[in-house]
């Protein structure tokens, strides 16, 4: 068994997976700014700085898994950009060396179907937080509210995309993929859940019904345990199939990079 750090951990998905993992035998260590053994505000890069310097204290300098679910939405765009996304890419970073202290380490970004299944999201907004341009992001984000949580979720996606199959994490030995729910039974959409399964055509669910956290939990356990050692920069949906039924021949697409393979030379 492993120590697994969670962030997010006091609610919903994280929550969940913190119970499915501690049940399995792991040692969790919980970050989040409420009722965990790390308490941290990962909005501010001071409270990134003083979690990773927690984290490393708790674990004794090594994990063996990690999950940067900390996430929220709101009425402000500013705040939701820097968790969501810096917040989240800050985690990935700063613990990776105590990932590559681990055995048979793994960490997983949540991400969300929002960033394939809504439209028209502002890719200056995804570009700003590519390129690791908090305070130009934080504007953007300002300008645009009503987009800013599946834009930083589609980021973070594309960052575990880019990031993970490179010298620093699959290269030391760690692996790095992304999760993606729909719509789950957690207390951030507890309002809003009939409203959302009314919406038919414009967001179909068609296993007919909001997902669980235990449900998302489960996966995360597989990702990061040994079972998924060829799991690399992947982002698995899981949102009873609305990203098939909104997109379904959107992926997989051909590779336009290459006119052919090496082997058909």
């Amino acid at each position: 068994m492993g120590t697994i750090v969670i962030t997010g951990s006091a609610g919903g998905i994280g929550q969940a997976t913190r119970e499915r993992l501690s049940r399995d035998g792991h040692e969790v260590i919980g970050v989040d700014i409420r009722d965990a053994e790390v308490i941290a505000d990962l909005s501010t890069p001071e409270g990134r700085t003083e979690m990773i310097g927690a984290v490393a204290a708790a674990s004794g300098g090594r994990i063996d898994g990690l999950v940067a679910g900390a996430g929220i939405a709101g009425p402000d765009p500013k705040q939701v950009v820097s968790v969501n996304y810096f917040g989240a890419v800050a985690t990935l970073e700063g613990l990776r060396p105590l990932l590559v202290q681990g055995t048979d380490a793994s960490a997983v970004a949540v991400s969300s179907n929002s960033s394939t299944t809504l439209v028209a999201l502002p890719e200056a907004l995804v570009e700003a937080c590519l390129n690791d341009d908090e305070a130009h992001a934080r504007e953007l984000a300002d300008a645009d509210p009503g987009t800013v949580y599946a834009t930083s979720k589609l980021a973070l996606a594309r960052w575990v995309r880019r990031t993970a199959i490179g010298a620093d994490w699959i290269g030391s030995g760690v692996r790095l993929n992304a999760v993606a729910p729909g719509l789950i039974d957690t207390p951030l959409v507890a309002d809003s859940i009939d409203m959302i399964m009314s919406l038919g055509d414009v967001y179909p669910i068609p296993i007919g019904r909001p997902g669980r956290a235990a449900e998302v939990a489960n996966l995360l356990a597989f990702l990061l345990s040994p079972d998924a050692s060829l799991f690399c920069g992947s982002a698995v949906f899981m949102d009873g199939g609305s990203d098939a039924a909104l997109n379904a021949d959107a992926w997989p697409a051909a590779n336009t990079t290459a006119d052919h393979w090496p082997m058909q030379q």
